[in-house]
């Protein structure tokens, strides 16, 4: 999951850390513009509520980062960047003279999204703080007639950083291979080895989600017919070639936004969110792709399976019960000698079906 992903962590880190030095920032440019008059109080109050409407800016972008963790990541952190050089911009105009306080946050922005974003990060921000200071020079009448000082903050911004762009360096690798091993760890715990599909937690994962989602979807338990009597005639080599083939044409079955895992063993899961009057089209598919025949050297098995399929919210509303009644279901297509499936609403109407006919007098 891209949430697991350690750029993703140092993201928030340092959204959270930057929330905190604003609130500290507001607050005491509320507390100066209380104790001042005149023209202090007036610049102090803006700076303020500038500060503030920064603030609310990075709660949304907070909400969105966690809620979209996979979304406009590049665009989302140079907008962050340009967020805070912009507001540390117009303070440095607004307060003038007294602005001269603020040119050292210009370095601690260009380190800070180094070391959190990458060197890539590094460089644009540098970039960034470049045009502030061409803005500071065309928009300031004060910082126009004091181009050295500002000239002497930009070459202190451009060369301290530099000093620790080594180090930066190294903490982008290190992150870079910890995410990389993040990234396998997670892989490894979600993916079955044998076929490269989902596997039984992350099934457990994923049914919890969609559930959450409160969306129609159905649930597929599907179960080879006959495979202990090919691991018992054939091997268990044979077997598992047999499983990585099924796992191959089942994927062939589903589109991208269906859920394939293995259960283990022989068993399989779907989950789909077609609606309700095309699943018997989608089983067949998967009947028509899946049952025939595999050659595995000289060796030629047949491939058959039984499907069981449970309806969220119609059979239930709950993940342990829609995976009994979809494997209730599967079991009945396994019995079953002139079908592949059943849907386990099939059940409860034959049921309900005896059950009326015993009460006719």
């Amino acid at each position: 999951m891209l949430t697991d992903n350690i750029y993703y962590q140092e993201e928030r880190k340092y959204v959270s850390d930057r929330f905190i030095g604003l609130i500290i920032l507001a607050l005491v440019a509320f507390v100066l513009s209380g104790q001042s008059s005149g023209e202090i109080y007036e610049k102090s109050l803006l700076s303020g509520f500038v500060l503030l409407a920064l603030i609310l800016f990075s709660v949304v972008h907070y909400y969105f980062i966690n809620t979209y963790p996979g979304k406009w990541i590049g665009f989302r952190k140079h907008l962050l960047i340009m967020a805070d050089l912009g507001v540390l911009t117009y303070l440095i105009i607004s307060f003038g003279e007294t602005g001269l306080f603020f040119f050292p946050l210009y370095i601690l922005i260009v380190m800070r999204s180094g070391l959190s974003f990458g060197v890539s990060y590094f460089y644009s921000s540098l970039g960034l703080a470049g045009v502030s200071w061409l803005a500071l020079l065309t928009y300031s009448p004060y910082w126009k007639e004091h181009g050295d000082i500002i000239a002497t903050f930009a070459i202190t911004t451009f060369l301290l950083p530099l000093f620790y762009l080594k180090f930066i360096t190294r903490v982008h690798e290190e992150n870079y291979e910890l995410s990389q091993t993040l990234n396998d760890v997670t892989y490894d715990a979600n993916y079955d080895e044998l076929t490269g599909i989902a596997n039984r937690k992350h099934y457990k994962e994923m049914i919890e989600q969609v559930l959450h989602e409160k969306e129609p979807f159905a649930l597929l338990f599907i179960d080879l017919n006959k495979f202990k009597v090919i691991n018992d005639t054939h091997g268990h080599h044979i077997g598992d070639e047999v499983l990585k083939e099924v796992a191959r044409r089942l994927s062939e079955s589903i589109d991208e936004d269906d859920f394939l895992a293995r259960l283990g063993g022989d068993e399989f899961v779907i989950i789909t969110k077609r609606k309700k009057e095309y699943m018997e089209k989608f089983v067949a598919k998967i009947e028509r792709v899946v049952i025939g025949r595999h050659k595995i050297g000289s060796i030629i098995v047949p491939i058959e399976l039984s499907i069981g399929v449970s309806l969220y919210p119609d059979d239930n509303h709950t993940a342990m019960m829609l995976s009994k009644y979809a494997d209730e279901a599967m079991y009945c297509a396994k019995k079953a000698e002139d079908t592949y499936h059943c849907f386990y609403h099939e059940i409860e109407e034959a049921k309900k079906g005896k059950l009326e006919t015993v009460q006719i007098p």
